[in-house]
């Protein structure tokens, strides 16, 4: 049982992380025809891959018609093969809100555990409750 929680818990983690950074594409057309693409704001993590096959990955700290910049450079979009930015929905939730999730699915998880380690569970009336002899 101790094996199936530590695993349980590991995976909740790894599909909390891998939410958390998913990236998704940019059409690399359209962003060209708008002065500013859709789903980039200043600050957005931003990964860039450039016909040449170099690949960057960024915050954006200036944005123009011609393309993206950042800690690794401008890079221009007509140069650029794909353009991909963090899904910033996730950025959204309250971080109590996680939290409180977190715990309450840890502490129903805990119950259970312990519901399931326990012997036995007797519930007798009148008490005391008779206790089962050696030959039982």
């Amino acid at each position: 049982m101790r094996h199936f929680l530590v695993r349980y818990l590991l995976c909740l983690l790894l599909l909390n992380l891998a939410a958390c950074s998913t990236m998704y594409p940019v059409s690399v057309e359209n962003a060209m025809q708008q002065p500013q693409p859709s789903g980039i704001d200043y600050g957005s993590l931003v990964e860039v891959k450039t016909l040449d096959r170099k690949s960057a990955k960024f915050r954006v700290t200036e944005m123009t018609p011609e393309g993206l910049g950042g800690s690794m450079g401008f890079f221009r979009y007509e140069d650029m093969q794909s353009l991909k930015v963090q899904n910033e929905s996730r950025r959204d939730y309250d971080s109590g809100e996680t939290w409180a999730w977190v715990l309450g699915i840890l502490g129903m998880i805990g119950l259970i555990a312990l519901a399931a380690s326990s012997d036995s569970v007797a519930i007798c009336t009148p008490s005391p409750c008779p206790t089962p002899g050696p030959n039982n």
